[in-house]
């Protein structure tokens, strides 16, 4: 085949489309025959295979990168197309990213606002001085922005000159936001240029915020200034999801907030005191059941039965199957709790009750306990006024029969006869006894008042005449008066006959012969009792006679001393601790020393900067024998506390301790003078051995920090 060839043959350029059904003869020099091959087969063997080389290894590659490549910023100018898979560690964009199709790993992530609204976009050109912007649409698209939309956007600081240099987050709740590093621009579309694709539109700035948008930025438009159906949107942060409506301004308002998920704390700056994780919502419409987690507490909306449980006190209110119940409610048996129709009922049947009880014409169950409580005071107060009567209204007469003189172991028996003025009062206290008996009764449960009801009330117009006419025998009954001027000087007596209050300079109490008086209570000299230092004699019990009353068992005196034979305490008794400085412990200005006087439970507290020490006399005469002294000072001290000295330096009086003994261990030697502080200290006054009219102080219990006896 070598030698021969075909010329003139017809171009095939036409047919390239069939290439791979094309037949080639192949010419081998060493066979016998000529072969074929099909251009599919010829393609398999020729056609290059997929490599992946270093660019360096590209012939003419790198020439060409240099010449977009600027050397100093690392930047491309020009158009770089690269047919196939690129891969990069970072890609920063400054203005747009176009692609078909999102593709993310697990995980989107969203860092500031996500918004759904009416309108928004992306500005492709902005002219500041003409306040005009130009919003990037793809080919046939129609932009969303109307006239009037309130519009916010957000972009870099560095990409513009003069930024707001903004370096925190933050969010007011009414609209105002900002991050890190970014400017926040507000501006309103104040008139399209643009019919056709609403794409170009001149703005205005929000008053009091300077900054233009940017090319590139990406913006929404949340409000409308005069278009109704554009003032709804919502939007999303990191903590809480919002819905917007009436979006008509700048301002997010309470009314604008439609409802809000997530946290709400940021709710309190419009007024509402929320905080947390929570759901605000306008209205609610259910078609399932709402519950707490406990589920104590629920609404079925598909029956309307509902339960409202409070586990702290075990008290709630539920309503099933048409039945109102509240009170104790038991979650587990719905059927607990106080049934509202029974209740009803009951209230029902009480205002009948009460309607009875309030009525004029029926005596209730209540009234019939205050009945009864008038009926004790009434027959209390007649036989007070009958004792007052006998003695003031009546006449002493002794009692005969037959003209001849009734005796009884040998004396003559007296009566007093009330004299007729006590009739009338007689008569009308018999006849409310009898009224209030009959409307005391238990049955029935209501009594109908009938004309003997008005009985009771007479009574009080009989009491008031009884009681003058007494009140003014009274002023004329001089026996009483006699008697207490004959025992107590200086004694005036006054009677007010209209209440029945007596005043006097004197109380005595009479013995059963009505001679003696035993006991009594003055607020004047009395005879026999002159006034000692503790003042007038106030109160006595247990005299023999007025004359004896200075001696009397019991005495209270002008200034509160008591003296008491004996007596028996049912609790307890307490005496207060009292301060040094407190009324009642002696102090001397000049000495800068206090002595005991009435204060007998005493409490250390202060320090005393000039010495640090506080100086306690205790005093030797022998009527405060039987007395103890309580001493207390608080263990716990500053370094300028000072410490306590007690003092008894009468050579015949002095302390008593267990710290100083006899030589000859015949007992315990009095020392004038003991150094304490920091505990608990009891002393007792006993009789002094050397003189009949001193005493002696024995410490009974000591607990000090510091106890400490001295010799002179």
């Amino acid at each position: 085949m070598n030698e021969v060839r075909i010329k003139d043959l017809a171009s095939a350029s036409g047919q390239l489309a069939e290439f791979d059904a094309f037949e080639f003869i192949v010419d081998v020099p060493t066979a016998a025959a000529s072969m074929k091959v099909s251009g599919k087969e010829i393609k398999g063997v020729m056609a290059p295979k997929k490599h992946t080389h270093a660019v360096a290894d590209i012939t003419g590659l790198s020439d060409e990168l240099d010449k977009k490549l600027d050397k100093k910023g690392g930047t491309i100018s020009g158009d770089l197309s690269v047919m196939g898979d690129t891969y990069l560690r970072r890609l920063h964009l400054e203005e747009f990213l176009e692609v078909p199709e999102y593709r993310y790993n697990r995980i989107e992530t969203v860092v500031g606002d996500r918004w759904s609204a009416p309108g928004g976009g992306i500005v492709e050109l902005v002219s500041p001085e003409n306040r005009t912007l130009v919003v990037k649409l793809e080919e046939g698209e129609t932009s969303t922005l109307r006239e009037n939309d309130l519009c916010m956007g957000i972009f870099l600081n560095s990409a513009m000159d003069a930024s707001s240099g903004n370096t925190i987050d933050w969010d007011d709740s009414f609209g105002n936001r900002a991050y890190a590093g970014f400017t926040t621009c507000y501006f309103r579309l104040t008139e399209c240029l643009d019919r056709d694709t609403f794409a170009e539109w001149r703005y205005e700035l929000r008053e009091g915020y300077p900054y233009h948008p940017q090319a590139a930025m990406q913006f929404v438009a949340f409000g409308n200034t005069t278009d109704k159906e554009r003032r709804t949107s919502r939007y999303e942060t990191r903590t809480y999801l919002r819905f917007l409506t009436g979006m008509d301004d700048w301002t997010i308002r309470t009314e604008n907030i439609a409802a809000q998920f997530g946290d709400l704390s940021n709710l309190e700056a419009h007024g509402l005191d929320m905080t947390g994780y929570s759901a605000y919502l306008k209205n609610i419409y259910l078609t399932g059941c709402l519950s707490d987690k406990s589920g104590d507490s629920w609404f079925d909306s598909a029956t309307g039965d509902m339960q409202l449980f409070n586990r702290s006190t075990g008290y709630g209110v539920s309503f099933r199957n048409g039945i109102l119940r509240f009170g104790r409610i038991d979650p587990a048996k719905p059927d607990a709790g106080t049934d509202f129709d029974v209740l009803m009922q009951t209230i029902s049947s009480t205002l009948d009750t009460l309607g009875r009880i309030n009525s004029d014409e029926y005596v209730s169950p209540v009234e019939k306990s205050f009945l009864k409580e008038r009926l004790q005071d009434i027959r209390t107060e007649y036989e007070q006024l009958r004792t007052n009567a006998l003695r003031l209204l009546s006449i002493f007469r002794y009692r005969s029969a037959n003209g001849k003189l009734l005796m009884v172991h040998g004396k003559r028996r007296a009566v007093r006869l009330l004299a007729g003025e006590w009739t009338p009062y007689e008569n009308a206290y018999q006849r409310t006894i009898t009224a209030i008996g009959k409307y005391t009764q238990p049955e029935p449960e209501f009594i109908p008042i009938g004309d003997d009801f008005a009985d009771i009330e007479a009574y009080y117009t009989a009491r008031r005449t009884i009681g003058a006419l007494l009140d003014e025998a009274a002023k004329n009954d001089n026996s009483d008066l006699e008697y207490l001027r004959e025992n107590f000087q200086d004694i005036s007596t006054e009677i007010d006959a209209g209440s029945g209050v007596v005043l006097s300079g004197f109380v005595g109490v009479k013995d059963d012969t009505d001679k003696k008086v035993v006991a009594g209570m003055a607020g004047c000299a009395l005879k026999g009792a002159p006034a000692s230092k503790h003042g007038k004699l106030m109160f006595f019990a247990g005299a023999d006679g007025i004359e004896n009353a200075a001696t009397a068992a019991t005495r209270i005196y002008e200034d509160g001393y008591v003296e008491m034979a004996s007596g028996i305490f049912s609790g307890y008794s307490k005496v207060q601790f009292k301060y040094f400085t407190d009324e009642g412990t002696d102090y001397n200005a000049s000495t800068r020393k206090y002595t005991l006087n009435r204060n007998f439970n005493l409490i250390a507290n202060g320090a005393d900067f000039g010495s640090y020490i506080v100086w306690l006399n205790l005093p030797v005469s022998a009527e405060y024998i039987g007395s103890v002294v309580n001493l207390y000072d608080c263990p716990i001290r500053t370094r300028s506390s000072p410490n306590i000295v007690l003092a008894a330096d009468d050579t015949q009086s002095g302390i008593v301790t267990t710290l100083k003994k006899d030589t000859y261990g015949m007992g315990y030697l009095p020392v004038p003078r003991i150094e304490t502080y920091g505990g608990l200290l009891q002393l007792l006054a006993v009789p002094s051995p050397y003189s009949s009219a001193k005493c002696m102080w024995h410490v009974t219990y000591q607990m000090m920090s510091e106890f400490k006896t001295y010799e002179e």
